[in-house]
């Protein structure tokens, strides 16, 4: 095999590119990554919040039983790996201020197999005159937060190292399918997988796809009295990422011209925020992303209807950093023949 041959081109390096290149390297594979970096991507901005209680309604994370401790073990054997630490596991107190929330959560809390991820102990005292006046601190174990773009960049670091980046916007003109060969420009492959986020839906391979990016706005500030031990929910999340620092998010929108911050994005958290805090902070970034999310907020995994060689793993949403571990193994090993993909994820549940 040439310098300029390949077993995959993956375009993309978010978290997803990157997970899967290093997936498919450790197989033994020779993989070239085709990204230009992108400040707005759902990776750079992205809370990167572990979660396995989710929803207003109070409700167990979809399979949160089998992906938690598989991406605790994965993020724990790259940590090793790096030398990095960027998996921080800490657990979550949900904020809870009127009796009709308390009573559902309590509810939830006795149902079977969600006992193991509640704990007894919040320090309700810690938080008294620090948050506004609430019913009750749920304690939520099993939940930590990632810093996406530290992991994200140093695997980037690793493929730029050993010239396995390709640092430019996929150019789809330059771009050729055949029955066993993918070229693009000087470079050859004997398959293609496209990792883009939100973006795959201009790709005129994935755009009939269902995707509904949802753009996210986020603060980070400076609180110096605010403990730093827990994951704060209280509507928002308030995520303690070192020296008296925090990320505050996120917004939802559907419906945006453009990928930049904006002032009512930035009004709508501080309303928010305003409403939790008692005590003062400082606002030092204002950053904004788009999420890649899916009309039936699951994974899109699997090969094209039409082209055999090539291939898409996206749709992670929110859920990224618990999803991208367990799938991308199971991706992996649907590549090389070893395993089935899941239908709920299987991207062949679109096909028409």
């Amino acid at each position: 095999m040439s310098k300029n041959e390949f077993d995959y081109l993956i375009v993309g390096q978010g978290l997803a590119g990157s997970v899967l290149s290093y997936l498919l390297m450790r197989e033994g594979k020779k993989v070239l990554v085709i990204d230009q970096f992108n400040a707005n991507s759902s990776s750079q901005v992205a809370a990167g919040l572990v979660n396995p209680v989710t929803g207003r309604r109070v409700v167990k994370s979809w399979m949160a039983d089998t992906l938690l401790p598989f991406a605790d073990e994965f993020y724990d054997t790259l940590e090793k790996e790096f030398s990095e630490i960027f998996y921080h596991r800490l657990d979550v107190l949900e904020v809870v201020h009127t009796i009709k929330d308390l009573n559902e959560w309590i509810s939830r809390i006795s149902e079977q197999g969600m006992r193991k991820y509640f704990s007894k102990d919040a320090p309700e005292n810690m938080y008294r005159e620090k948050i506004s006046e609430f019913r009750k601190l749920i304690r939520i174990s099993s939940s930590a937060w990632m810093n996406i773009p530290l992991f994200v960049d140093l695997c980037r670091k690793r493929l730029k190292e050993s010239s396995l980046l390709l640092e430019e916007s996929f150019d789809y003109l330059n771009f050729k399918i055949e029955d066993n060969l993918i070229e693009y420009k000087i470079y050859k492959s004997k398959r293609i997988i496209f990792c883009e986020g939100f973006k795959s839906f201009l790709n005129p391979l994935w755009n009939w796809l269902p995707f509904v990016p949802a753009k996210g706005e986020i603060l980070l500030i400076e609180c110096k009295n605010l403990p730093e031990d827990f994951i704060l929910i209280s509507g928002i999340f308030l995520i303690p990422v070192g020296n008296h620092k925090f990320r505050v998010g996120s917004t939802y929108e559907w419906n945006f011209s453009h990928e930049d911050p904006t002032e009512e994005g930035k009004i709508k958290l501080l309303t928010q925020l305003n409403n939790l805090l008692k005590i003062p902070f400082d606002i030092i970034g204002h950053h904004a992303g788009v999420r890649p999310t899916v009309k039936d907020r699951r994974p899109l995994i699997g090969h094209h209807p039409e082209y055999k060689n090539v291939f898409i793993f996206n749709g992670m949403g929110t859920k990224g950093v618990q999803l991208v571990p367990f799938f991308g193994d199971q991706f992996v090993k649907f590549l090389v023949g070893k395993e089935k993909l899941m239908a709920e994820v299987n991207v062949e549940r679109f096909n028409i």
